[in-house]
């Protein structure tokens, strides 16, 4: 089976945890990678280590566009030139989308289809890679979080919260290409919603399930128990101070370094966290 593994936002902590399951080769990967960060030592390390598999890696920082205004206090948000806004909810799906245009241009232009296109993380802590049911049905296949929850979705038609749906993964999710485009327009859908309706919650799998049920997409979860590795921030220096826990890093991890400096972070340990 062909899979094309998407994977945005950051790929941190790949070289200690994804490159030890595609190395297991339970599949054959092709790796679509978009980073929200600066090229330099770090990226280009891991395309040389990971060019077996990579078909398609960008690295480029991302910004929230100038005129987006989102006023809800408890959005995921970070102070950037002084001033607040949702870069790392955005960043992620700015990324799926862009992953996910690479891996569909790559097939096209190479005549073949993939057998499914997965959404992944390059710092998940896992035994191997989830087994893949190749499918026709515009259904999307998520994996249920060590942290679950329910979120409302949000009804077109008064712009208002209605019923509510478990989440979707934002880690481990994946289907046809179909069903992945919806999955990977959530940052359109964003885009227009925050437009539509006053004080619109911006935060990971809520915004994630809210697109993906507006585009009526049958959602299947399946049971794939993972951690991720505590030290998946290690390239943040830029701290969510409103709406979001997180002032701080994770307990017990390495203080944040800048990417450009190192050309891998093997020598910083790995610890799971849900």
């Amino acid at each position: 089976m062909r899979v094309a593994v998407l994977i945005s936002g950051r790929a941190a902590r790949y070289e200690v945890c994804l490159y030890d399951i595609l190395q297991k080769r339970k599949y054959d990967y092709d790796l679509f990678i978009s980073v929200n960060d600066e090229p330099g030592k770090y990226y280009a390390a891991m395309a040389h280590k990971l060019s077996p598999w990579i078909k398609g890696l960008e690295v480029s920082p991302y910004t929230v566009p100038e005129d987006f205004e989102n006023d809800n206090p408890k959005s995921i948000k970070q102070l950037v030139n002084g001033k607040f806004v949702p870069l790392n909810v955005m960043s992620m799906f700015y990324n799926d989308k862009k992953a996910f245009n690479m891996a569909t241009s790559y097939a096209d232009e190479n005549e073949f289809e993939y057998d499914a296109y997965v959404k992944y993380r390059s710092d998940i802590m896992v035994d191997d890679f989830p087994t893949i049911i190749k499918s026709d049905e515009y259904k999307i296949y998520s994996a249920i979080p060590p942290c679950d929850f329910e979120v409302p979705i949000v009804n077109r038609e008064v712009n208002r919260y209605t019923e509510l749906v478990p989440i979707v993964c934002d880690a481990v999710a994946y289907g046809n290409r179909r069903s992945m485009e919806a999955y990977c327009d959530t940052y359109n859908y964003v885009l227009e919603i925050n437009n539509l309706m006053n004080e619109y919650l911006l935060n990971f799998e809520p915004c994630l399930t809210q697109s993906v049920y507006d585009k009526r997409v049958p959602v299947q979860r399946f049971n794939y128990p993972y951690k991720l590795d505590g030290n998946r921030r290690i390239f943040d220096t830029v701290w969510a101070e409103s709406g979001d826990s997180r002032v701080d890093n994770i307990r017990g991890s390495h203080p944040p370094i800048n990417s450009n400096d190192f050309e891998s972070t093997e020598h910083i340990h790995k610890f799971p966290t849900a």
